[in-house]
C-alpha cells in the first residue's frame, strides 16, 4: 500500500506541533505515517505517496522557514505536471499582521498543483491562533486518511 506523508516547515517550532499532533491521531487510529520537516526531506519521496499532508508556517514577509528553502527550490524545479496523481492538504501557519499573510502556505499550493498534484480540500491559513483551524484541518486529515486506507482495504479482498 501506499503511504502517507507529513511534511512540515517551521521556523518557530508551531508547524512541528501541528505535524506531530496530526502524526500522534493518526497513529492512534492503527497506522503508522512518516512525519518529517522540509529540512531532512526530499520532494522525489513524494512519488510514492497516496497522500501528503503538508503543515507550513511562513516566515518575515510570506517567506519559507530557512530550513525550508532547499526543499521548495527543488519542488519549484520540477516540471509541470510532474506529480499528478499525488494527492495533498496544506495548513498554513502565518500572522495576518503582515502585508503577505501565509505566503509560502499559498506559493507551496501554487507550486503543487501547477506541478498536477490534486488538494483533498482547500488550504487552511491559520493566524497566531492556529489551533483554532488547525485542530479542525487535523480532524478532516484524519478522516481521509482513515478512507484511503478503507478503500485499499476493500480492494484487496
Amino acid at each position: 500500500m501506499r503511504k502517507s506523508q507529513i511534511i512540515y516547515g517551521t521556523q518557530t517550532g508551531n508547524s512541528q506541533e501541528v505535524a506531530e499532533k496530526l502524526k500522534e491521531e493518526i497513529e492512534r487510529t492503527g497506522f503508522e505515517i512518516e512525519c518529517m520537516d522540509m529540512f531532512d526531506g526530499d520532494p522525489d519521496t513524494l512519488f510514492g505517496c497516496a497522500a501528503v499532508y503538508f503543515v507550513v508556517s511562513s516566515w518575515g514577509e510570506g517567506e519559507p522557514p530557512d530550513d525550508s528553502l532547499s526543499y521548495f527550490n527543488k519542488i519549484k524545479g520540477f516540471p509541470d505536471g510532474h506529480l499528478k496523481g499525488l494527492r495533498f492538504a496544506v495548513c498554513g501557519l502565518g500572522d495576518s499582521g503582515y502585508d503577505i499573510f501565509n505566503g509560502f502556505g499559498k506559493d507551496l499550493e501554487s507550486e503543487l498543483l501547477r506541478l498536477g498534484a490534486t488538494a483533498i480540500t482547500a488550504r487552511v491559513d491559520c493566524d497566531i491562533d492556529f489551533e483554532e483551524l488547525s485542530d479542525p484541518w487535523i480532524e478532516t486529515m484524519i478522516q481521509h486518511d482513515k478512507s484511503i486506507r478503507a478503500a485499499v482495504s476493500a480492494n484487496q479482498r
